[in-house]
């Protein structure tokens, strides 16, 4: 072994251009899996960095007939799943509700604040660095109010004040007082920035109600499928128990990670951990083809060798060591620039609300997955070769002038090889095109729509302040006219989601039309907004008016149709004066009068079909969630302070939240693409290059071998077009077959991929009519270049040749 060691580091020395092309090409493809496996393990995989972590499951319910409509707990069934279950340590609860920190010489600040039993905390092993926690008398019925602060509320807008402890603040208009300040980084269960206890409530005892959720530990030896069969158990207890409200549901138990990185985002994740591995597969074809020419390039040597009783296992080990030390250093390589990758991503996804317990870390596990490619790499592009090599006709061989004897033998590999290469590179291309297309299409939407002229920002009116629409309406108007008088402002709006930002969505009614089936309504979005708002974004209407004062009030439902709500609803008809009437919770609203008809505007920007828009006046639907659009000529982030200022003075106990340029949040709604669509570009690009660089090795290698034949078919009167066409047939069939495989692969994969939000099409013809195009452009290429040098060949050397 030793020997063969050494006789390896000489032979990678000896061809040091030849070695480095390897390595590089390795640590590309190492480097990439290594960097997404982090990823992935950070999201998907890694426990939460508490004591037991990997024991800790999140509990709700779903219903029997349908196991896809999932939900929380309610506060009765909690009790009783705490009493009865025995598959668990402990089981506690929390809900999740926007809280306001108001005080004197404080602004108001919006926070994400948990609600949690008491003793939660506890279960998690999680203590204050300051203060106490929350004791079992503080969620007792009838407890004073206390909260626990996290680390970073207590930083920022305390300045990391002992003093806190004992003081009394507004929560929600409420006094409560701080008993403690929480860890750095630890913002269980998603973010929280403070929490207060879970008190017992008439409103939390109606069973039908389930706004929990449970979090438990498994007992040690448990399996997460016997925790939600125990579970399963006693939820058809309580369904017989209460057969009004429980007769459909059940319970059961999954891990943290797929209660809160389920769906879309575990998707994304796999896939592009599937991606990478495909990067891997083109690394690892385009050496094993290089490994292959380098291995029947050195026939006459392994055939003297075996001449002289070297056995083919020897032969085979010599050649495999050679393999793994080649991996090795592109492991090394690629490790420093899986680290790069990880930090990168990192920084691209620090503002984007992702989870506090995903931290995105090279840890061990990385290290020995990356220790563990290295050397499957290594066997699979050395093995083939080295097996090829090592059957040899030694009569054949050793004769003179044989020195491309066997590669005929070997172009089968080469040429499967190369196929291979170019269908897994359509499959990334493919979906590299997807995000990309969908990044493009996103930039050009809402053209008329001047967002970095706006300023943006939501606000919550609290039922406690603004009891029904006259009190919210009162209170928007005067904002409104305020915020018109700021020097530099030229127009004002109040919706409840900007442009791109979503909309209400609700079944629907057409006036004379009765549906075929009642769960079946049609369904449509909708905005909700005070007059001005068509003005402010430069949003024309084309029929009718806006909406006035009048618009809302008892009697006299209005409602503005897009245009694509008037086509789909009422075509070829006059649409003003036409009716419908809105949904909620199977029951029927009032008749909305269609009094206008505006442009069409894309509100659901991650959605390929999007649901026909409608709108709807504040003072008929009566949203308390609403947002700001400041519009100015200069720079609108200059009027932050200014706005702020004019809310706190209207009422001091009001934040605004998210506030930004509209352009801003719009980009920060896009980060999913952007960051996404760029990673799967990088490895599209990578594969197009490694499947350029083998089908043009291949070629030139076999052209060379051919090089007697070319010169005594050119002696014998064919043209530089009949060489070039000869040369280029090889590499085009390869091609093509690469395609067909590519195309039957690339179909179904980006279906899948499709299914995470994309604005395009899974079978968007351009795309993949593009993706071919870039493919076959870049396969003639290849192959073009060594046809010329054969067609520019001096017959008479080349029939001299060898």
């Amino acid at each position: 072994m030793m020997r063969d060691l050494k006789y390896s580091v000489r032979m990678i020395a000896s061809h040091p251009w030849f070695s480095l092309a390897i390595i590089v090409t390795l640590a590309l493809g190492i480097g990439l899996n290594t960097m997404v496996f982090t990823l992935v393990s950070a999201v998907l995989f890694r426990p939460l960095a508490i004591p037991g972590g990997e024991r800790l499951v999140a509990i709700n319910c779903q219903q029997r007939s349908d196991p896809q409509n999932q939900y929380g707990v309610s506060y009765p069934d909690f009790r009783d799943f705490r009493l009865s279950a025995t598959a668990f340590e402990a089981i506690e609860a929390s809900t999740e509700e926007q809280g306001v920190l108001s005080e004197r010489h404080h602004p108001p600040q919006s926070y994400r604040m948990g609600r949690i039993t008491s003793g939660l905390f506890q279960m998690l092993r999680a203590s204050p660095i300051l203060g106490r926690p929350f004791a079992s008398a503080d969620g007792a019925a009838g407890a004073e109010p206390v909260l626990l602060l996290g680390y970073g509320v207590w930083k920022d807008r305390y300045a990391s004040s002992h003093n806190v402890i004992g003081r009394v603040v507004r929560v929600n208009e409420k006094p409560a007082t701080i008993i403690g300040v929480m860890p750095p980084g630890f913002k269980f269960p998603q973010n929280q920035d403070f929490w207060m206890p879970l008190l017992p409530t008439p409103a939390l005892e109606i069973r039908s109600d389930r706004p929990l959720q449970l979090f438990a530990y498994l007992k040690t030896g448990i399996s997460l499928s016997q925790g939600s069969a125990d579970l399963r158990h006693i939820a058809n207890r309580l369904s017989t128990e209460y057969p009004d409200v429980n007769k459909d549901t059940t319970a059961f138990a999954q891990t943290f990670h797929d209660r809160y990185n389920g769906g879309p985002i575990k998707r994304i994740f796999l896939a592009m951990l599937a991606a990478v591995g495909f990067v891997l597969l083109i690394a690892c074809a385009n050496v094993a083809n290089m490994m292959l020419s380098r291995a029947l390039g050195r026939q006459r040597e392994i055939s003297i060798r075996v001449a002289m009783g070297a056995s083919r296992w020897q032969i085979v080990r010599q050649l495999l060591l050679e393999s793994i030390l080649l991996s090795c250093l592109g492991g090394l390589l690629g490790l420093g620039l899986s680290l790069f990758g990880v930090h990168a991503f990192d920084l691209a996804t620090q503002d984007v609300g992702k989870p506090y317990w995903i931290l995105f870390q090279m840890q061990w596990d990385a290290f020995a997955y990356c220790a563990a490619i290295c050397v499957v790499s290594a066997i699979l592009f050395g093995l083939a070769p080295a097996l090829r090599a090592s059957r040899i006709d030694l009569n054949s061989t050793l004769k003179e002038g044989a020195r491309s004897t066997g590669f005929n033998g070997g172009g089968y590999l080469s040429a499967a090889l190369v196929a291979g290469q170019f269908a897994l590179t359509l499959v990334l291309l493919a979906g590299a095109g997807l995000f990309v297309r969908s990044f493009f299409d996103n930039l050009s939407l809402n053209p008329e729509v001047p967002t970095r002229q706006i300023l943006s920002a939501r606000f919550h009116l609290p039922d406690s302040r603004y009891p029904d629409a006259d009190a919210r309406i009162r209170f928007l108007n005067r904002l409104s006219a305020q915020l018109r008088a700021l020097p530099g402002v030229s127009q004002t709006a109040i919706v409840n989601s900007p442009p791109e930002m979503g909309s209400m969505q609700r079944d629907i009614e057409i006036e004379g039309r009765a549906p075929v089936d009642v769960k079946h309504r049609p369904s449509a979005g909708f905005l909700v907004q005070l007059p001005g708002y068509f003005t402010a974004i430069n949003l024309p209407l084309q029929q009718g008016r806006d909406f006035d004062d009048n618009d809302g009030v008892t009697g006299k439902g209005a409602a503005i149709a897009s245009r694509d709500f008037a086509e789909k609803f009422w075509p070829h008809e006059q649409v003003i004066g036409k009716r419908f009437r809105i949904y909620s919770d199977g029951k029927p609203g009032p008749w909305l009068s269609v009094i206008g008809v505006a442009a069409n505007i894309v509100q659901e920007a991650q959605e390929a079909s999007p649901r026909p828009l409608a709108y709807l006046p504040e003072r008929q639907q009566g949203e308390s969630w609403m947002s700001l659009l400041i519009r100015s000529a200069a720079d609108p982030a200059s009027l932050t302070s200014a706005v702020r200022a004019t809310v706190q003075g209207l009422d001091q106990d009001l934040p605004l939240m998210e506030v930004r340029t509209l352009a801003g949040a719009i980009e920060r709604s896009r980060w999913f693409v952007v960051v996404f669509g760029t990673l799967f570009s990088v490895f599209g690009f990578i594969g197009l290059v490694m499947a350029a660089v083998g089908i043009y090795a291949v070629i030139a290698q076999a052209t060379s071998c051919r090089t007697q034949e070319i010169g005594v078919r050119m002696a014998l009167g064919a043209t530089s077009g009949n060489i070039i066409t000869l040369i280029l047939r090889r590499g085009i069939w390869q091609l093509a077959s690469g395609l067909a495989l590519g195309l039957a692969m690339a179909i179904p994969a980006v279906q899948l991929l499709a299914k995470i939000g994309l604005r395009v099409s899974p079978t968007d013809p351009l795309t993949f009519g593009g993706i071919v195009a870039i493919l076959v452009a870049t396969g003639i290429f290849a192959c073009w270049l060594p046809a010329r040098r054969a067609a520019a060949l001096d017959p008479v050397r080349a029939i001299r040749y060898e």
